[in-house]
Formats: C-alpha cells, sequence, structure tokens
C-alpha cells in the first residue's frame, strides 16, 4: 500500500473527522491523497486503537448507497493534545498581529518566553508585506465568512469557511480552511481576504450578489464527479447537472476539465469556455 499509517496521516486523519462527523467517501479519498481500497484499511487499524478505559477511540458506519462515512469519536479524543510545525506558526502569527493576545505577552512571562523562542525562528518581517487587519475577525474552527479576491480577478466572492490553520509560501501567509458549502478544504492568501461578515451580512450578500447555477454536461470518466458534492449532482447516462453555489464556482469546475467534459448548459459559460479555448489556440498558434 502506497499510503504508511504514521503518527502524521493518524493525526491529520482524526483532525479532519473531528471538524466533521459525516463525510463522503470521495471527499475523503481526495484530502488524503488515497484510493478508497486504502482508506478502508487506515480506517480498519485506527478503529482498533483503544482509550484508557478499553473503549473505541473512533468508531464509524459506511453507507454504501450514499457513499457516505458517519463517524462516532470518544470524547477523550477532545483531550488528547496535539501540536505540530504549523500550529506554533498559528500561535505565533496570533501573539503578533491579535490585539488581545498581543496583551498576554506583556502580562504573561511564560507567554513571553514562549514568543521570544518562537521568534528565532520565525520571520516576523513577513507580517509587513500582508494585509493582517482582518486576523482580529477570524475565529479557527469555527465558522467564518469571508469576502475572497481570487488569483487572477478583481471580482469579490463570498466564502463559508472554518479556519484550521495558517502556513505560508512564496506568495505570503495561506489560511487553510474547509470551505463549508462545498465541504473541501481550501486554502486562501490572507492579502487577499478583503472583508469579513458576519452570518445575516452573508446571507444579504448572498441573496444579491450570488445566485446558484446549473451546469450540465457530458462526461466519459466518473472521476470527474470525485470532487463533487454528491448531493447536488442529477445523473442520466452520461450526462450530469450539478447545482453549483454561483457561476464562478461552476466557471472554475469546467474550466479545470474542459477537456473531460462536454458543456451543455448554461449558456454563458459554454461561451466563456469557447473564448478562453480560443484564447488558447491563439496562443499556442494551432
Amino acid at each position: 500500500m502506497s499510503k504508511k499509517l504514521n503518527l502524521e496521516t493518524l493525526i491529520y486523519i482524526l483532525s479532519l473527522i473531528q471538524s466533521n462527523e459525516k463525510w463522503s467517501i470521495d471527499t475523503l479519498t481526495e484530502q488524503l491523497g488515497i484510493t478508497e481500497k486504502e482508506l478502508f484499511y487506515l480506517l480498519s487499524i485506527i478503529t482498533d486503537i483503544y482509550s484508557q478505559h478499553g473503549e473505541l477511540l473512533i468508531d464509524f458506519e459506511y453507507d454504501e448507497l450514499k457513499r457516505e462515512f458517519l463517524f462516532n469519536l470518544n470524547s477523550s479524543i477532545k483531550n488528547v493534545t496535539q501540536i505540530n510545525d504549523g500550529q506554533l506558526f498559528n500561535l505565533y502569527f496570533l501573539l503578533s498581529t491579535n490585539s488581545i493576545y498581543k496583551q498576554l505577552i506583556t502580562e504573561n512571562k511564560d507567554i513571553k518566553q514562549f514568543y521570544d523562542v518562537l521568534s528565532k525562528y520565525f520571520i516576523l518581517e513577513i507580517f509587513d508585506n500582508d494585509n493582517t487587519e482582518h486576523i482580529d475577525q477570524l475565529t479557527f474552527f469555527e465558522e467564518n465568512i469571508i469576502s475572497y479576491i481570487k488569483l487572477g480577478t478583481v471580482e469579490e466572492f463570498l466564502y463559508r469557511i472554518q479556519p484550521i490553520s495558517l502556513t505560508t509560501n512564496n506568495d505570503g501567509i495561506v489560511l487553510e480552511a474547509i470551505d463549508l458549502d462545498d465541504q473541501t478544504l481550501k486554502t486562501f492568501l490572507i492579502n487577499r481576504i478583503v472583508d469579513i461578515f458576519d452570518n445575516v451580512d452573508y446571507i444579504n450578500n448572498k441573496k444579491v450578489n450570488v445566485s446558484s447555477v446549473d451546469l450540465k454536461f457530458n462526461f466519459e470518466n466518473e472521476k470527474v464527479l470525485n470532487s463533487l458534492n454528491h448531493k447536488n449532482i442529477n445523473l442520466i447516462d452520461n450526462q450530469a447537472t450539478v447545482k453549483f453555489y454561483s457561476e464562478a464556482h461552476a466557471l472554475n469546475y469546467a474550466i479545470n476539465h474542459f477537456n473531460e467534459i462536454e458543456i451543455l448548459a448554461p449558456q454563458s459559460i459554454v461561451n466563456k469556455i469557447s473564448i478562453r479555448k480560443k484564447e488558447l489556440i491563439k496562443k499556442l498558434k494551432i
């Protein structure tokens, strides 16, 4: 088997499952980068792990028809202390940027010593190059509503997310979060988050600015459906109609799979895909 069960893999699986008790098998295999066979193998091992009281740490039921897992976690899992380099960065980031946590550094000598140690390993200058004004409003492991500008666009998109962790790359500070509408793990550049709303604002903005889109297309390989929420899919032979949260989401999916599917509707996306194909052919001088 290609995926070994080490401590890092175990912790990652448990952290995913804790965030949502119900998961589709397609979403889990995609997030973990493993096959369905490997997933069942890993879960069979994990479910053999017992707590100190002789109880299962985790158990699950699998619905073959819906292709969904329903997980039952022992309460003792929540008492397990887990920390990695990404979480250390989260702590350092919050202590450096959040006004409430900054105050702790001056009030608690242990936290100040902890912060001074982390300062030797993390570069503070990265904060000066990123827009961190909204970090105070983010609540980790809870629902947040953000307005976000994707790379390569100037249009704002609304996302209902559950922030998980912070990392860095060449583009800046990256927020890892679960998209609560798509039930997928996504990354967002902090400097491209332009606003954070409460739930009421999100509902109002969604009604005004965003309308769902039914994307209809033909396909040959069912793998193109793996990344989608199966509750939103209507299948007739090799033709699928999928409800997307917005036209931007539908267009993004169509672009990612333009060589594997034939878009039938809506016409606006058919036209945009056609234009992009012509531009690509022109660039390649085919």
